[in-house]
């Protein structure tokens, strides 16, 4: 892996706090090209190393906005934070990287990074990007692995999602599997709409979040930076998965990687009947299971505020932070 460039800067943590960080571009250049963001304090970092992997069709700014971010959170904490860009999304993609064609190659990418780091780090995914670390962590030696609103099961406890993926099973063979498609225009509608969009969140199938959970400027900042690209195929196989189970689920059930689930009850995109099977198979020592509620958690929890959330630095970044360290 090599280094690219190096600067201090100043940006923000949360709710007006700011942090001095050292901020580095790497990237592993023989092979595919991935490129990483590596965060640390100023001082550098006092705890191990921590990859960030972003969820469907996203990238690094998943973790990361101008006025809050968890990669900014866990490097202030000590933590050695990267924030990684898989094959076809962001750096990896615009600086000459070729497109991700299959589910594998998000397990191939991580299986990389996790030789580099020696077992050391510890892997923390968003969405399906969680269920990528799960799978790579079968085949790759890691310190510990996260699932944030990540699917084990997928699909199986959401009616609308389920007819969704029922009919892309049925069209299959009338679309072409090696395309790619870009979620800019969902962005787009997304922003334009904010505040409908949020209104219909209280009674709509399949939200991305809590309603006001996310103020308006970083959530039009998350979705029009952080939405990209995605090859057509992964989606086929994600709807595949929620017929024939997840592909990696009997490797996983001998897999000794402690493993950190957590699960927002109000997340539709993946409820909790969805995402522990990865806490439940697992046989691992330290294995634990959060869902995050208005009981324990002051609110409601959806998908994309687990991680950006107005409440998120207060609940979901101290406990992920507690059990990293406890590793």
């Amino acid at each position: 892996m090599i280094q690219k460039n190096s600067e201090l800067v100043e940006q923000a943590i949360d709710a007006g706090e700011v942090g001095r960080f050292r901020k580095e571009v790497w990237a592993f250049e023989s092979g595919v090209p991935l490129h990483l963001v590596r965060k640390t304090q100023e001082s550098g970092p006092k705890r191990g190393p921590v990859v960030l992997v972003h969820g469907f069709a996203q990238n690094r700014y998943s973790w990361h906005t101008s006025t809050r971010s968890m990669a900014n959170g866990l490097a202030q904490y000590g933590w050695d934070v990267y924030n990684l860009e898989l094959r076809g999304h962001g750096r990896s993609r615009t600086r000459g990287g070729p497109n991700a064609r299959r589910f594998s190659d998000y397990v191939e990418d991580l299986s990389r990074v996790a030789e580099h780091f020696n077992g050391e780090a510890i892997f923390v995914g968003h969405s399906l990007g969680g269920a990528a670390c799960y799978a790579a962590s079968t085949v790759a030696n890691m310190a510990g692995v996260v699932g944030i609103g990540a699917p084990f099961e997928f699909a199986r406890h959401n009616r609308t999602l389920g007819a969704v993926c029922r009919l892309t099973r049925l069209v299959r063979p009338l679309v072409w599997g090696g395309g790619q498609v870009h979620t800019g225009a969902a962005a787009s509608f997304l922003v334009r709409n904010f505040k409908l969009a949020d209104v219909l969140s209280h009674k709509l199938p399949i939200t991305g979040w809590q309603p006001g959970s996310v103020e308006q400027d970083l959530f039009v900042e998350r979705v029009t930076k952080g939405f990209d690209w995605t090859a057509v195929q992964i989606w086929q196989e994600m709807a595949q998965w929620s017929k024939d189970g997840f592909p990696y689920a009997e490797a996983w059930r001998s897999n000794p990687t402690p493993v950190l689930v957590m699960v927002g009850d109000r997340d539709h995109l993946m409820p909790l009947e969805d995402a522990r099977g990865a806490y439940d198979l697992s046989p691992a020592e330290g294995s634990e299971l959060h869902l995050f509620d208005d009981y324990l958690h002051e609110v409601h929890w959806g998908h994309l505020d687990l991680v950006l959330g107005e409440k998120a630095s207060q609940h979901t970044w101290p406990v992920l932070h507690q059990w990293m360290s406890e590793r």
